[in-house]
């Protein structure tokens, strides 16, 4: 992705609530209507944005990280970091919140030939303005692959010596006036080698120079408490870590929670299920979605988005247990469900 890709995305408009029919509605479609009907309400679905309690704390948190470092003296700052495991939503809530910001920081800016927002780094140079930077890291990515992607995103050339495309890094960000570089994946930056130091001391250098134009380093990735990065003393004392994790139910303070999200979901849901009671979600189903899903956010939107479409598809209108069965999650929901099975029915046996 590069800075124009990057510039669509950030102000593309969010899709409008399809309208919500009755059933009586729904019948009296004819067959194609009712195809292209449904074809709206999926694609809303798809691109619909569930936030959370916690993503909520995760954004207004990046937001206090990235105040600070605009406004202390220039150097190293605070290295906000979003860790948790696969498919709990945490690049999800973090990109939502590197858009809102880069609109928000572009608002009021001219546009230039592309129609990407300019700025004047010095009086007599016009360039992009680019204040939020996303990088899907690569796989193994190591210094120069690190300062290849940064250049590329801004579509520069990416030659010579490791040392010269850090330089060259560095002022392409200061140039187009980067306020927060985001590095999504960042758990594939390759640190476990024998040139691991090098990589973890140009993570250093990049927050050191990142901080002389107030800018922040914004770190993204799948288990970064065990990463070997947290062996370095000098990036344990800048980091400033959020993690977000499955929701649980063991307790009744994690029951809430999960009703919660569950609340959240009938908001967006159940209006476009016309035979639907107040709290399938919460009440009736939150047992089985957790069952399911075990508490991840990103299994549970999408098991109750397809379980939407196809009881509207058949004509029942509201979600029962069988269209739950129904849906394929991924291997890790499908292989942690099967094992909660087997403990009940071992525990039944030995009952």
């Amino acid at each position: 992705m590069d800075s124009h890709t990057w510039h669509l995305a950030c102000t593309r408009p969010e899709l409008p609530e399809p309208p919500r029919h009755t059933a009586a509605c729904w019948a009296r479609m004819t067959s194609d209507g009712h195809v292209q009907a449904i074809g709206v309400l999926r694609r809303w679905l798809n691109a619909l944005y569930i936030e959370t309690a916690e993503t909520r704390v995760v954004a207004d948190r990046l937001n206090e990280i990235v105040d600070e470092n605009a406004e202390t003296g220039p150097g190293a700052k605070g290295i906000a970091s979003v860790a948790g495991a696969n498919t709990l939503g945490k690049s999800t809530a973090v990109r939502r919140w590197a858009m809102q910001k880069y609109v928000e920081w572009t608002a009021d800016s001219p546009t230039g030939p592309d129609e990407l927002p300019t700025w004047n780094p010095q009086p007599t140079i016009d360039a992009d303005l680019c204040p939020v930077v996303w990088l899907n890291l690569q796989s193994g990515a190591m210094v120069k692959g690190f300062n290849s992607q940064v250049l590329d995103f801004f579509r520069l050339p990416a030659s010579g010596a490791a040392h010269q495309t850090s330089t060259a890094a560095v002022r392409a960000l200061a140039r187009h006036g980067a306020r927060a570089l985001v590095i999504d994946d960042f758990h594939l930056l390759r640190t476990n080698w024998k040139g691991g130091r090098e990589v973890l001391d140009h993570v250093k250098y990049m927050n050191t120079e990142l901080g002389e134009f107030n800018a922040s380093l914004i770190l993204v990735g799948t288990d970064l408490r065990t990463s070997p990065m947290m062996s370095d003393a000098q990036i344990v004392g800048r980091l400033q870590p959020m993690d977000l994790a499955p929701y649980g139910i063991e307790t009744s303070a994690e029951q809430h929670a999960w009703q919660q999200l569950m609340y959240r979901l009938e908001g967006h849901l159940l209006p476009h299920l016309p035979r639907a009671s107040e709290g399938l979600f919460t009440s009736q189903l939150a047992g089985p979605i957790w069952k399911r899903t075990q508490g991840y956010v990103g299994d549970a939107t999408r098991l109750l988005r397809i379980a939407t479409l196809a009881a509207i598809t058949d004509g029942t209108y509201t979600i029962c247990a069988d269209h739950l069965k129904d849906v394929r999650l991924s291997d890790r929901a499908h292989t942690a469900e099967a094992e909660i099975d087997r403990r009940r029915r071992s525990r039944r046996s030995r009952a």
